[in-house]
């Protein structure tokens, strides 16, 4: 048997296809963060697009290298800030683009940010995690399906305008967990 096709189906056993099921999912989540991370670096959207898209092969590559200990989107905004910073190089002879010092100023702050965003994030899933069913599957349905208010309000025998009154007491229940959690984190530290 032809050694290059038995190791192209080792590779596509399903023991090997686990970790690249993960990455596309990391990417998939954190996609948004991760391109909008390089757009604040670069001026111009389409050279974010191809920065963002370099960037997305280079993670591919050093995916083996990851620590899963570690924040996915902190890592792959650093690698992408190197690849900014490899972009801008070439293309130094445009006055267009970010001094090195700038852009680090500019990365360190939105490295910060990241942080700030994904504990928030974080602690917005603790709260949802609190309500109860039927207000979780509400949340769960009305912000993560594909699906209206008015269809959803169909589904479940309730009107509209029902619906929008208690997602709006969900959302000051859910802003009322974030703001005690976020203030018991300032007092403790």
């Amino acid at each position: 048997m032809d050694l290059s096709l038995e190791t192209q189906f080792a590779a596509d056993s399903p023991m090997n296809q686990i970790p690249h099921e993960q990455f596309v999912s990391l990417l998939a989540r954190h996609h948004n963060l991760i391109r909008g991370f390089i757009g604040t670096l670069l001026p111009h959207q389409t050279d974010a697009d191809d920065v963002f898209q370099q960037t997305c092969l280079v993670l591919w590559r050093k995916w083996d290298t990851f620590d899963e200990t570690q924040s996915f989107s902190s890592w792959a905004c650093g690698i992408a800030f190197y690849e900014v910073k490899n972009f801008q190089r070439v293309q130094s002879r445009d006055r267009h683009y970010f001094s090195d010092e700038i852009l680090s100023l500019i990365a360190a702050q939105q490295s910060s940010s990241l942080t700030e965003s994904e504990h928030r994030q974080r602690i917005l899933q603790n709260c949802i995690q609190k309500l109860d069913a039927e207000s979780r599957k509400l949340i769960q349905d009305c912000y993560h399906a594909d699906i209206s208010i008015k269809e959803l309000a169909e589904q479940t025998g309730r009107s509209c305008d029902a619906l929008y009154k208690k997602l709006s007491r969900l959302r000051l229940k859910l802003m009322d967990c974030m703001k005690q959690t976020l203030h018991s984190a300032e007092v403790g530290s």
